[in-house]
C-alpha cells in the first residue's frame, strides 16, 4: 500500500477572545488577517508554548483553552506545508504590543468570520465561540 504522510511544520494559533467577546485578529500587511500563533518547538508543551508565543507576539498575557479545530496547508510557505491547533483563548486585556506583525484588529465574531479566508478558519472562530457561550466561567451578558 502506498500511503503518503503528512509532512511539514505544526504551527498552533489562537482565536483570542478579549473581554467582552471581541476576536483578534492579526496581519503581516502582505497576506489576509489571521489568527496569531506559530510553530512549536519539538520539546514544548503545547498550551504553554501558545500562551508563550502570543505573550511574545502580541503581547497578550492569556489562557489558553482547549482546540477547537486543526487544519491543514493554510498557512504554508514554500514547499513545507503546515499542520496547525487552533485554540479558544482568553486574553486579559485589550492592550496589544505588536512585535513582528504590521498590524492588528479587534473584531465581533461575525466581523472575524467575514475576514477569514478560508471555510475552515470561519468554522475555528464558530466553534470558539460557542466553546466560549457554554462556559460558565465567562461572563456573556446572556
Amino acid at each position: 500500500m502506498d500511503e503518503e504522510y503528512f509532512r511539514g511544520q505544526v504551527t498552533q494559533r489562537g482565536v483570542v477572545f478579549g473581554p467582552g467577546s471581541d476576536v483578534l485578529l492579526v496581519t503581516s500587511g502582505l497576506g489576509p488577517w489571521t489568527f496569531p500563533g506559530g510553530r512549536i518547538e519539538a520539546d514544548s508543551d503545547p498550551e504553554p508554548a501558545l500562551r508563550r508565543t502570543l505573550h511574545e507576539d502580541v503581547g497578550l498575557n492569556t489562557t489558553v483553552k482547549r482546540p477547537v479545530k486543526t487544519v491543514t496547508d493554510i498557512w504554508g510557505s514554500g514547499d513545507d506545508p503546515v499542520y496547525a491547533v487552533l485554540y479558544r483563548v482568553e486574553a486579559r486585556s485589550r492592550n496589544v504590543e505588536l512585535s513582528d506583525r504590521s498590524d492588528y484588529c479587534w473584531y465581533t465574531p461575525e466581523g472575524a468570520i467575514e475576514e477569514m479566508p478560508f471555510r475552515p478558519l470561519e468554522e475555528a472562530i464558530e466553534r470558539a465561540l460557542a466553546d466560549r457561550e457554554s462556559d460558565p466561567a465567562i461572563e456573556t451578558g446572556r
